[in-house]
């Protein structure tokens, strides 16, 4: 009984390492880049192969059916892709085709992973240029993603940021030119000016009403100085025959305005 007891602990022991180990295993599986498998590669090349040799009778033959159909169309045929993705990845070859020049050839996919997606990546050899096409795909080998590039020069590129540079700059002056045309009409506007003659109107009198209070303080300050100046004249008139002092002793002085 005793020998059996140990034989099971033995057992137990040894199963909680193996589920351990495999844990750690699957754990090591998830984080490691997914497994590039036969039918990702065969899913690739059949997806590019269609789409490089799709003319535009036939593109537009796909865009008539509806998305489901076209996914159903290619399930038919083994391969797991959305409608709507395989359409998108068509018009991106077509709307870049032109600027491959003649397609001389495409290469076979070079093929990588990370821990959520497979990538296969197919060089164009073009008689203009040459450029990239790149298929993703998910863990489950469902292609996600269909995009096509042009390699460019680096002369090419910088034309290419000079052109938007003055496109965005024409854009931006174009608005500003527009707007104050807008903000000019708005003199022109028959409220508007209404509303400046009634301002000036309004301030035509009161200019008027200032205007005569300073008249008037002036012409009774002259008043006040002519008053002043008269009195002491008859004063000292008056004193002349009198003598320097009147009879009730006030003395005349001249008066002398200072400046």
């Amino acid at each position: 009984m005793t020998e059996m007891m140990k034989n099971i602990k033995k057992a137990i022991v040894l199963m909680m390492f193996a589920a351990l180990s495999v844990t750690a295993i699957g754990c090591a599986k998830d984080e490691g880049p997914l497994p590039i498998s036969e039918m990702a590669r065969a899913q690739a090349e059949g997806i590019v192969s269609g789409i490089s040799n799709t003319d535009d009778a036939s593109s537009a033959e796909l865009h008539a059916m509806e998305e489901a159909d076209v996914k159903a169309f290619f399930k038919d045929y083994g391969y797991s892709i959305e409608g709507k993705t395989f359409l998108n990845g068509l018009d991106g070859w077509l709307g870049l085709k032109e600027e491959f020049g003649q397609v001389q050839s495409i290469s076979d996919p070079q093929m990588s992973s990370d821990k959520d997606t497979v990538t296969a990546l197919f060089i164009v050899k073009g008689s203009t240029r040459d450029g990239k096409i790149t298929v993703i795909m998910d863990k489950n080998n469902k292609i996600t993603s269909i995009t096509t590039s042009a390699d460019y020069t680096l002369g090419e590129d910088m034309e290419k940021a000079g052109l938007n540079t003055v496109l965005g700059m024409g854009t931006t002056f174009v608005i500003l030119i527009f707007l104050s045309l807008i903000i000019s009409l708005f003199e022109l506007l028959p409220g508007n000016g209404g509303r400046k003659t009634k301002e000036a109107e309004k301030s035509t009198p009161v200019d008027n009403v200032v205007s005569q209070i300073a008249e008037r303080e002036e012409l009774a300050g002259d008043d006040a100085l002519v008053a002043v100046i008269t009195a002491a004249i008859a004063a000292y008139e008056g004193g002349a025959s009198a003598g320097s002092a009147g009879g009730d002793g006030f003395v005349v002085r001249s008066i002398r305005r200072h400046y």
